[in-house]
């Protein structure tokens, strides 16, 4: 994969409530649901980032690596691969806690790898090595049974299409911030699910188009949400090199 220099105007988002009642598994709907959007407030970046991120993120490393805490909503699938820059960690941090509060009846969401503490190559990527990539999973109406320890195919029978939406809307949303959101890989095949689900559910087209790749083409460059193969289970967001980070690519 090759960096993406990716413009995106984002619309204003909707605001939701804050209530967080005991978790549960959610049952599926047909019922037509409202786009729920990515909240309104601005993110500030507050950690050190100088010189984090070295190289490409298919040809680099990492220093004065920052780690993905544990926390609520979220399984961090193999911790000693949760280092990023502190911008990406702290980006990550924020947009899991903001949708786990959103849709406190969701399932935890599986987090992937982010980098090796020290950056460089690791098994089953070719990128991931500067600590600027995360893998995502998707959410799901109810939780697969070797979920959140394996990711799990999104369908039209298994997604929870709102949650998902919106997880994927608060990364894209971070893009017009300082080392946001560069580009989002996600199977051409989901994004037509989820881009399909919410012009049904009264999103505006001209929006979407600008999100998602969908329905322009896997080899468009249109929207920040591109095609990948292999990504049909999870969402891969790698984010832009931090300002200060001088050696990044």
């Amino acid at each position: 994969m090759r960096s993406l220099v990716v413009a995106l105007g984002l619309l204003a988002f909707a605001t939701a409530a804050d209530a967080k009642p005991h978790k549960r598994e959610r049952k599926h709907t047909k019922q037509k649901l409202r786009v729920a959007h990515a909240r309104h407030e601005r993110f500030e970046i507050t950690g050190p980032i100088k010189g984090q991120s070295v190289g490409a993120p298919w040809s680099g490393r990492l220093r004065d690596a920052a780690q993905l805490p544990e926390g609520d909503g979220y399984v961090i699938r193999r911790p000693g691969r949760s280092y990023g820059t502190r911008s990406t960690v702290e980006y990550v941090e924020h947009v899991l806690g903001d949708v786990t509060d959103r849709f406190p009846d969701i399932h935890d969401i599986a987090v992937g790898d982010i980098s090796a503490q020290q950056g460089g190559r690791i098994s089953e990527h070719n990128s991931h090595q500067s600590g600027r990539d995360i893998d995502i999973g998707l959410i799901y109406t109810r939780k697969p049974a070797n979920y959140p320890s394996s990711f799990v195919a999104g369908t039209a029978d298994n997604l929870d299409f709102e949650a998902t939406f919106v997880l994927l809307e608060e990364f894209a949303r971070t893009a017009k911030q300082s080392g946001g959101a560069q580009v989002i890989f996600l199977d051409f095949n989901v994004q037509g699910l989820l881009y399909k689900w919410a012009l049904e559910n009264g999103e505006d087209e001209d929006y979407l188009a600008r999100l998602f790749q969908y329905p322009h083409g896997r080899g468009s460059s249109e929207g920040i949400v591109r095609h990948e193969p292999n990504h049909a289970d999870h969402m891969h967001v790698r984010f832009r090199c931090p300002p200060a980070d001088s050696a990044c690519r």
